[in-house]
C-alpha cells in the first residue's frame, strides 16, 4: 500500500528537514522507515520515533544555515566572550569589592545584598556555563545558559520593579542575551577557543574600564555605573575599531582558506555587533554609523558563512 497512515505520518515528520535534503534523501529514507516498520510488523511509528525524526529534521535546518563545525567553533568563543563579558561587569559594576559597601557612595541606589545591581543572576550562570564546558560538561553546559537566561529576565523585572537607574540596562541584557545565544548555538568542546576568546575579552574589558572609569585617574575609580559601562569605557568608539579589526581578520581568515574560523568568528562577533549598533544609535547619536554596524556585521557573517557552507564540496571536488 502506498497511501497509508503510517506513510503519511513518516511523510510529515520528514516535512521537518530542509526541502533540499528531503529531494536528496527523503524518498530512500521514508523507504527505509517503511521497511522497518513492516520488517517489525508496526502499523504505527514507534515510541518516540516521530518525535525524534522532528529533532533531526530540525537540527538539519539549522546545519543548512550554520554547519555543524562552525557552531561548535562559535559556541566555543562565545562561551569564553560571555564569560569575560560577564566577570568584568560583575567585577567592575554589579559588585565593585574594592569600593564602599552599597547603599554608603550611592545611598538612593537600591541594593541587591552585596551587589549593586542585580547583574550577578546572569553574571554567575555564564561563568559557570564556561567552566562546565571546560570541563566538558556539555549539558551543564547548556543548563547553565538556560539559567542564564532566565537571570536575565529576572533581573529585568526586578529593575523595573525597583527603579535601579544603575541597570542592567536594556544594552546590556540585550548583550548578554546574544552572548548567550551564540554560546548555545552548538557544543562548545573546542577548549583552546574558549580560552583565548575569554583571555582576549577579559584583558581587553578590564584595561579599557581600568582606563576610563570616572575619577580622572586610571584604576582610581570605585563606582562605575551600568551607563559608564557603555558610556564610557565599552564605548561606540571602541566597538567600531574592534568590528573593522574582525572584519579584517575574516577577510583575512577566508583568504588563507580558513573559512570555518572565520564564519565562527562572524556569528561570534554579532552580540558585539548587535551592542554597537545599539550604543552607537543611543550614546554616540550616529544613525550612519549605527547602520553600517547592524548592515555589515550581518554581511559579514551572513557571507562567512555561504563560503564556509561551499568549501567542503570544493575540496572535495579538488580531491577528486
Amino acid at each position: 500500500m502506498t497511501n497509508t497512515r503510517l506513510e503519511q505520518d513518516y511523510d510529515k515528520a520528514l516535512g521537518w528537514y530542509p526541502m533540499r535534503w528531503r529531494r536528496t534523501h527523503g524518498p530512500a529514507m521514508l523507504g527505509t522507515l517503511l521497511d522497518v516498520a513492516d520488517g517489525e510488523g508496526r502499523t504505527r511509528p514507534a515510541q518516540g520515533e516521530l518525535a525524534e525524526l522532528r529533532w533531526q529534521g530540525l537540527r538539519e535546518r539549522v546545519n543548512a544555515v550554520v554547519p555543524g563545525d562552525v557552531r561548535v567553533l562559535a559556541a566555543s568563543i562565545g562561551t569564553g566572550t560571555a564569560a569575560g563579558f560577564a566577570l568584568v561587569y560583575l567585577l567592575a559594576v554589579s559588585w565593585v569589592p574594592w569600593g564602599p559597601p552599597p547603599g554608603t557612595a550611592w545611598p538612593d541606589l537600591p541594593g541587591f545584598g552585596p551587589f549593586r545591581n542585580v547583574g550577578v543572576l546572569f553574571a554567575a550562570p555564564v561563568l559557570l556555563g564556561a567552566l562546565a564546558a571546560l570541563g566538558r560538561q556539555r549539558v551543564l553546559a547548556h543548563l547553565a545558559g538556560v539559567l542564564a537566561v532566565l537571570g536575565v529576565v529576572v533581573a529585568r523585572t526586578t529593575v523595573q520593579a525597583t527603579e535601579n537607574w544603575n541597570g542592567p540596562g536594556t544594552t546590556t541584557l540585550v548583550t548578554m542575551t546574544a552572548l548567550i545565544v551564540v554560546a548555545n548555538i552548538g557544543a562548545p568542546r573546542d577548549r583552546r577557543a574558549l580560552g583565548i576568546a575569554f583571555g582576549v575579552v577579559t584583558a581587553g574589558l578590564a584595561l579599557f574600564v581600568g582606563l576610563q572609569l570616572p575619577t580622572g585617574h586610571p584604576f582610581e575609580a570605585t563606582l562605575l555605573g551600568d551607563a559608564g559601562w557603555w558610556g564610557t569605557a565599552v564605548n561606540p568608539a571602541l566597538l567600531g575599531v574592534v568590528g573593522v579589526l574582525v572584519l579584517v581578520a575574516v577577510v583575512e581568515l577566508v583568504r588563507g582558506r580558513h573559512g570555518v574560523l572565520a564564519a565562527a568568528l562572524a556569528v561570534a562577533w554579532m552580540p558585539w555587533a548587535i551592542a554597537g549598533t545599539i550604543t552607537l544609535r543611543y550614546f554616540a547619536a550616529d544613525d550612519g554609523a549605527s547602520v553600517l554596524m547592524a548592515v555589515g556585521s550581518t554581511l559579514m557573517a551572513l557571507t562567512a558563512l555561504v563560503i564556509a557552507r561551499r568549501a567542503p564540496r570544493r575540496s572535495r571536488r579538488e580531491r577528486a
